[in-house]
């Protein structure tokens, strides 16, 4: 079973392989004892998670509740996903209270899409006031979609 200390341990792994895809993340992560199912979740969602929390507090913007897998139908919520809101009170929990994780922190908010979004587009000198997300998509993971197992339970 795992348990938010647990995946409090790993959370220095995103700055370690800061230049590694998610996939091998995950593999380090399940590696380091988290399930398959976990490890991806964690690689998966908590850029997400980590990211509409710093956003959140600089920018008025809207954020799916949606997420989309490749080559799978449809769109999956996560408010279904223990994991992504273990990551949303993880990382406000960090944002204001745990200083000393703040490379870690900004280091896995850097790996979201949204935040690639968000950069490019202050970049090109786009007002990003109000903007909507769309549902976010993800790649190459095996379990993201399926039904959750035991920490699902645990958590929910």
């Amino acid at each position: 079973m795992i348990n938010r200390e647990q995946i409090k341990e790993v959370l220095p792994v995103f700055l370690e392989m800061k230049e590694s895809d998610d996939i091998e993340i995950s593999e380090v992560l399940k590696a380091q004892g988290l399930k398959l199912e976990d490890a991806e979740r964690v690689s998966a969602f908590f850029p997400s998670a980590f990211c509409r929390i710093a956003l959140s507090h600089t920018f008025n913007l809207g954020f799916s509740d949606t997420y989309c897998i490749e080559g799978k139908e449809g769109e999956f919520s996560f408010q279904e996903e223990p994991i992504y809101k273990l990551g949303i009170e993880m990382a406000s929990e960090i944002y204001h209270n745990e200083p000393q994780l703040a490379e870690v922190f900004n280091c896995i908010v850097a790996r979201s899409s949204e935040f690639n979004s968000v950069n490019n587009a202050l970049n090109a000198g786009a007002d990003i006031e109000g903007a909507n997300f769309s549902p976010t998509n993800y790649s190459g993971y095996k379990t993201l979609g399926n039904k959750c197992g035991l920490f699902s339970q645990v958590v929910s």
